[in-house]
């Protein structure tokens, strides 16, 4: 079931299944913590019940939304890195261009979620519906990918004002340690500058060591606050 938007009271949501689920929900918070009142979450946890769903786990939330959804019940579920990249400052080299990395097609799409399963677990795993929500979820994106025979890496990035995101990063597990993960950022913080970003975020889950280190060699710090993911069953 793909996000749906929902408004309750003051708050505004977006809700749906998780991953392809049929009874985990997914909800995105779109508006401020002091919405996420006890009734108006009673509501949404009503609806989402009687759209079937059994469980619901949260977006990626800060430390106000935290609390206010624990308040409900809510039990955190995973928690993530929250890091910055301050474009002022010095950015790493633009990548090679024997990378060969290049503009995504909608066709490459089935090999792009190909590489996100090797890649990731089976609970942060993308399937279509959560490929275009990362792809939407700012005003501006751009997917970039690097072939061999087929697709073997691809980022999605994301620009809404000033405010840059690395929305989504993979590298086949057979193609890493060729510097394909840090050319695709590379250009990522490059193409978000000259679009007029000043400050990149990226989240990645604590255990990632890969990853966190990945981000420190390209520029990143960690942010004032991490980032939680919560579950609640309904």
């Amino acid at each position: 079931m793909a996000l749906y938007p929902l408004t309750i009271g003051a708050a505004r949501v977006r809700a749906g299944s998780w991953r392809g689920s049929d009874d985990l929900a997914y909800l995105v918070p779109l508006t401020g913590a002091a919405t996420l009142t006890p009734p108006t979450l009673a509501r949404i946890r009503d609806r989402l019940r009687r759209d079937g769903f059994s469980a619901v786990v949260t977006a990626a939330v800060g430390p106000t939304e935290r609390n206010m959804l624990e308040a409900d019940g809510f039990a955190a579920h995973e928690l993530l890195h929250l890091l910055c990249h301050n474009l002022g400052r010095e950015l790493p080299d633009p990548p090679d261009r024997k990378l060969g990395i290049q503009r995504a097609r909608r066709h490459d799409r089935g090999a792009i979620l190909a590489v996100d399963e090797l890649t990731f677990d089976e609970f942060w795993r993308l399937d279509q519906d959560g490929l275009a929500e990362a792809i939407g979820a700012t005003p501006s994106s751009r997917v970039r990918v690097v072939r061999d025979d087929r697709v073997i890496a691809y980022a999605v990035s994301g620009r809404a004002g000033s405010q840059g995101y690395l929305q989504r990063l993979a590298v086949d597990p057979t193609a890493q340690g060729r510097g394909l993960g840090t050319g695709l950022v590379a250009d990522s913080l490059h193409w978000l500058k000259r679009r007029g970003a000043n400050t990149v975020w990226v989240n990645t889950q604590e255990a990632n060591a890969t990853a966190l280190k990945l981000y420190a060699q390209t520029g990143f710090r960690p942010a004032a606050h991490q980032l939680t993911v919560l579950r609640r069953d309904l």
